[in-house]
């Protein structure tokens, strides 16, 4: 599967494609982003994975959640897209998500175990997709986006927030 081109995604997604190695395939970043992830976050103490750097920020294991939240909800994107699907799919907030969200009684190998789950399913999608499928545009919170293009945003969007591991919650990655 090629890569996104300008164009093929909101502006505002630029950031997160930012983060995407420049070699790779999206198979196998998905790959090795989640197995190198998932290591480090199955070595934080329980203390580790229950803070967080500022009152108002989430804790490490919070933003686990938003990361599982966002690939189902980019997974089901791209899934209607890769269909043919004509429907404009709406937007949706975060921080309300994150509102209803409580991690007080999961441990990190629970949110692994969860996570993995929702990463196989974009990973199934993947190996289903064709090269015609991957160019295939659909209308997302008002934006035209492709199928490929969501796959490396799911990427780019991890990175983005392992990247945030180690510059705001000093966890070095």
């Amino acid at each position: 599967m090629k890569r996104p081109k300008k164009g093929e995604y909101a502006p505002f997604h630029e950031y997160y494609l930012r983060f995407v190695p420049a070699r790779g395939t999206a198979k196998s970043l998905l790959h090795s982003t989640f197995r190198n992830t998932r290591n480090l976050l199955l070595s934080l103490t329980p203390e580790q994975a229950d803070y967080a750097y500022a009152p108002d920020k989430w804790t490490v294991k919070q933003m686990v959640v938003h990361l599982i939240d966002i690939e189902r909800v980019f997974s089901f994107r791209l899934l209607s897209f890769m269909r043919g699907d004509r429907i404009a799919l709406p937007g949706f907030n975060q921080d309300i998500w994150m509102e209803q969200v409580d991690v007080s009684h999961r441990s990190m190998k629970d949110l692994m175990k969860e996570w993995k789950a929702v990463r196989d399913n974009t990973l199934f999608l993947l190996s289903q997709c064709t090269e015609e499928q991957s160019r295939f545009v659909g209308t997302a919170s008002n934006w035209k986006v492709s199928v490929r293009a969501y796959f490396f945003i799911i990427i780019g969007h991890h990175l983005h927030h392992l990247a945030a591991l180690r510059d705001q919650y000093g966890i070095p990655s």
